[in-house]
């Protein structure tokens, strides 16, 4: 351990006049202390101006001079300053918003006179006249080349319909299933996607009604192109 020896018994004076105070100082200090709030409750009633601390003992009145010079806070100015700042930050923000928006609006505006000119005017009329023919249509063929989703039905030589094994069989249709038939097969010839035909090597058609059928609520129209192999056979 350091033993430094301290001073136990301290006088602040000033002029003629010493007051005893409480402090633990060592001994050769070169540095200066700061008295505190002990030594300002000691020295009430007292009054504070520019120069220093007036105190009064006895009859007399003395200075007790700062060391340095006092610092003024003024806290109403920071205050304005805050809310100024503030309403500056705000003001700006509203002019980047309003800055922003006149942007948009010249882009608009730009976009507006673009779409006025001929050629703009006539490729949305002809896009707006294929989507009316084509998928607005009732046809199921809306864009499509029809040559090029056509199938070439092969012959088979040794093909007969007891050689295929199946696991269908046939259902009993309730009323709501049978009037949704009903309506989808009025509906096609209508379409010119099926004609009635009494050709012998015309094919039938049958309704499934699987899982993946079930799931989506209606039955699948499928047409049955096995009669058609014999006459595959002389093409």
């Amino acid at each position: 351990k350091v033993h430094t020896p301290k001073i136990l018994d301290v006088h602040i004076c000033n002029d003629d006049i010493c007051i005893k105070q409480a402090f633990i100082l060592i001994k050769d200090l070169d540095i200066g202390i700061i008295l505190g709030q002990p030594f300002l409750e000691f020295i009430k009633p007292s009054k504070v101006k520019n120069e220093g601390i007036i105190i009064k003992i006895f009859p007399k009145f003395f200075l007790c001079t700062f060391n340095e010079k006092h610092i003024t806070k003024e806290i109403n100015l920071f205050e304005t300053l805050s809310l100024f700042k503030e309403h500056s930050t705000n003001l700006i923000k509203s002019k980047e918003n309003h800055f922003y928006f006149m942007k948009q609006e010249i882009s608009n505006q730009k976009i507006e006179q673009q779409l006025q000119t001929l050629q703009i005017r006539e490729k949305i009329n002809s896009l707006k006249n294929n989507i009316i023919n084509n998928l607005c249509s009732d046809l199921l063929d809306a864009f499509w080349h029809k040559k090029r989703h056509m199938v070439s039905i092969p012959y088979e030589k040794y093909f007969t319909e007891q050689n295929i094994l199946t696991k269908a069989r046939p259902i009993q249709m309730t009323y709501e299933l049978t009037k949704h038939c009903k309506k989808e097969i009025h509906e096609l010839p209508n379409k010119k996607l099926i004609r009635h035909s009494k050709s012998p090597w015309s094919c039938a058609a049958f309704y499934v009604n699987k899982n993946s059928e079930i799931e989506h609520g209606t039955p699948r129209l499928v047409i049955n192109y096995k009669s058609v192999n014999t006459a595959l056979q002389l093409i």
